[in-house]
């Protein structure tokens, strides 16, 4: 594979030295004909990250992923589906997904997984199909199946979709895939503030969603007892009347910790 790669690379090196324009090597469009689609996802990655000398063209990408797809290449698949899915065009995605998915893709079972979540293209809102698709995907080691697995079963708005303990332990794994020195993303704490308010740990919670508060969102919270939670109320105030959605989320979430309550929401598409 490596090898592969090496051989490729130095093709379109001499390809770029030899033209402004970039044109793909013709040994390497003869790889393609002769059934190599891993050359065929090669040219499509190189076009949708803008590499190899050559410029960043989604059009181009789109029609070589879906040629490495076509020809049976796994990651070809899920690319394809990851463009369409970009486009609003979910059903078409969805199918590329089933197929990458089929060859045990674990990021392609997590983008089935926002189908039943979002209620994307013919499926409805079913946590429970959800949460089967986000085992495959975790236990592919996918991480943001970690998180949402464990978010949904802390936040949901339906009692029969949430268990606390289970959240607790799923993000248990979570954190044991990121070394001692490696950070934790901050999505990820606030999931971990959620599970701790879901289980009665508010103090916890509390904690943990204040550094995101102060941290992320650089913001000062008083030690005080008291006037922390004016403070929280007075920062939810401010940031209701405009500002980032993100930190607004982030104090509405440490207010309702501090009021003793555990978060609920019901997960929506941002479509900006």
């Amino acid at each position: 594979m490596d090898k592969i790669i090496v051989i490729i690379f130095l093709m379109f090196q001499f390809s770029a030295l030899k033209a402004e324009e970039t044109v793909i090597p013709p040994s390497l469009i003869e790889q393609v004909e002769s059934g190599h689609a891993e050359s065929a996802f090669f040219i499509a990655t190189a076009f949708a990250e803008g590499t190899m000398g050559i410029e960043k063209n989604l059009v181009k990408a789109k029609e070589w992923f879906l040629k490495s797809a076509e020809m049976g290449y796994v990651h070809g698949m899920y690319e394809i589906g990851k463009l369409l899915y970009g486009e609003a065009l979910y059903v078409e995605a969805k199918s590329w997904f089933e197929k990458a998915s089929e060859q045990g893709h674990g990021e392609a079972f997590y983008r089935l997984s926002l189908y039943p979540i979002y209620s994307l293209g013919d499926d409805g809102f079913d946590c429970h199909k959800a949460y089967e698709l986000l085992e495959q995907a975790s236990s592919r080691d996918v991480k943001a199946a970690f998180n949402d697995y464990a978010w949904m079963l802390a936040t949901l708005p339906d009692k029969s979709c949430r268990n606390g303990q289970k959240a607790w332990r799923i993000f248990s794994e979570l954190q044991s895939l990121y070394g001692r020195m490696e950070p934790i993303p901050w999505a990820y704490l606030d999931t971990k503030a959620a599970v701790f308010a879901e289980i009665a740990e508010f103090n916890e919670a509390i904690e943990v969603q204040s550094w995101i508060v102060e941290d992320f969102c650089d913001l000062d919270l008083s030690a005080n007892e008291k006037a922390f939670a004016e403070s929280v109320d007075q920062f939810t105030q401010q940031f209701s009347e405009g500002g980032d959605e993100l930190c607004y989320g982030a104090i509405r979430r440490l207010q309702s910790y501090v009021q003793r309550e555990p978060w609920r929401e019901q997960p929506q598409l941002n479509y900006e």
